[in-house]
């Protein structure tokens, strides 16, 4: 997998639907000093720069499977902290390490989701959040693709390998012990949109 991701890394700088899901999202970003996040799959760093720039006194750590996306985001942002992860592991992190979260259209490329939503809860602190982003992919949805684009949207080469609707979505938060508290969708309208995000708790 991790081979796979530096190929994907080598020419990407930012997803596509960053710029209307931001708009959605950035409210949720911790305002207070201090607060210890983690970005789960930082990829380059192009999110957690604009994360930063909301509130530059956030004490962040990135991580994810590419090994050059960690080279090029320790330079990128120098003052933060930055690991290398193995795919189908433990995050190398103390339980209850982080006062946020964000996981940022990631889920939907992890293989073992079970344990992922897992050790994100283990090291997320009590009273902590988390924010979740993935790809909508509801019934309405589901049927307009299979009609009209089933071959692009499914082709063998993307990197997406998980596909959540609402439900399965809530289903993995609620599962891994975590509280759903805002719910929503972004990109186009319902129940079309391009993706969803969701904010819980520990």
């Amino acid at each position: 997998m991790s081979t796979f991701y530096e190929k994907y890394w080598k020419d990407k700088e930012i997803l596509e639907d960053f710029h209307y899901k931001w708009l959605k999202i950035k409210q949720f970003i911790p305002k207070e000093r201090g607060i210890s996040l983690l970005d789960f799959g930082c990829g380059k760093g192009s999110v957690l720069e604009e994360i930063l720039k909301l509130n530059p006194t956030l004490k962040t750590t990135g991580v994810d499977v590419s090994k050059q996306a960690i080279k090029y985001i320790k330079n990128r942002i120098p003052k933060q902290r930055f690991l290398a992860i193995s795919e189908g592991k433990k995050l190398p992190f103390k339980t209850d390490s982080f006062d946020f979260i964000t996981a940022l259209d990631v889920l939907e490329h992890v293989y073992d989701t079970e344990l992922v939503f897992s050790e994100l809860a283990r090291i997320l602190k009590p009273g902590g959040k988390i924010l979740i982003t993935v790809p909508y992919y509801g019934l309405i949805k589901n049927l307009i693709i299979t009609l009209f684009s089933f071959n692009f949207v499914y082709t063998p080469r993307t990197p997406h390998i998980r596909f959540y609707t609402k439900r399965s979505l809530l289903q993995e938060i609620k599962s891994a012990g975590l509280n759903p508290e805002k719910f929503g969708y972004y990109g186009r309208f319902y129940p079309i949109p391009r993706g969803m995000f969701c904010l819980a708790h520990k």
